[in-house]
């Protein structure tokens, strides 16, 4: 989850400095779409998987 939350940090960092180049901006959003298919994809593992750091989340949650 740390690492979820450090790419997720400089992807919106990355995305905020780029307002002015739109290469820049383009491959921000690019990013964005990659972070977002990539969370899925470990939230996904870890519901396959019965993950423990998921379970756990999901009993605080209750």
């Amino acid at each position: 989850m740390i690492i979820l939350a450090m790419m997720w940090s400089g992807t919106f960092a990355f995305y905020i400095g780029s307002i002015y180049y739109f290469g820049i901006s383009l491959a921000a959003h690019i990013g964005l779409l990659l972070m977002f298919f990539f969370t899925v994809a470990v939230f996904y593992d870890a519901e396959k998987n019965q993950s423990s750091w998921l379970l756990k989340m999901r009993r605080e949650q209750r």
